[in-house]
């Protein structure tokens, strides 16, 4: 049987589908590591059970291209909802308001700079305290340069 323009396009975009999703898969275990505990093991084993499904997709997509294709944007559908659900701070954001173009690993990746954003904030902070103990003057030498600027106006005045 002879594979027509429609059958090839077909089997493009189940191929184009698993690709996205392997990448979700790539990024969701990646916010894995940059999450706390509990939240890890739950985001590491639904990553690790979509990236079964992907791999029997990608075993599809030659096949039965359509289920491929479906499984596969599946699949990356439930991973995005388990890095919002775990992901933020809050739970909220993201699916419903991502962008509909099936680039589902990029709301993953926002996911993880919203995860590490705190513990970026905190080193901040600390060093900021830090940098303003060391040149911030003590009473001492405020009182010092207080007296300075008087005598610097009475001799303004004077003069």
């Amino acid at each position: 049987m002879a594979k027509t323009e429609t059958d090839r396009d077909i089997r493009r975009a189940a191929k184009r589908a698993v690709k996205e999703a392997e990448r979700a898969g790539k990024e969701a275990r990646k916010l894995a590591d940059s999450l706390p505990e509990p939240a890890k093991t739950k985001v590491k084993a639904a990553q690790k059970a979509e990236a079964e499904r992907i791999g029997r997709a990608k075993k599809d997509a030659s096949r039965s291209p359509l289920a491929a294709r479906r499984a596969a944007r599946r699949s990356s559908a439930r991973l995005e909802r388990v890095s919002v659900r775990y992901g933020t701070a809050g739970g909220r954001a993201s699916s419903s308001d991502a962008p509909k173009s099936r680039r589902r690993s990029k709301t993953i990746k926002q996911q993880r700079a919203q995860v590490k954003q705190p513990s970026k904030m905190a080193v901040l902070s600390g060093f900021r305290t830090a940098l303003a103990t060391i040149l911030t003057p003590t009473d001492k030498e405020a009182a010092r340069k207080t007296a300075k600027l008087r005598v610097r106006r009475m001799k303004a005045k004077g003069a």
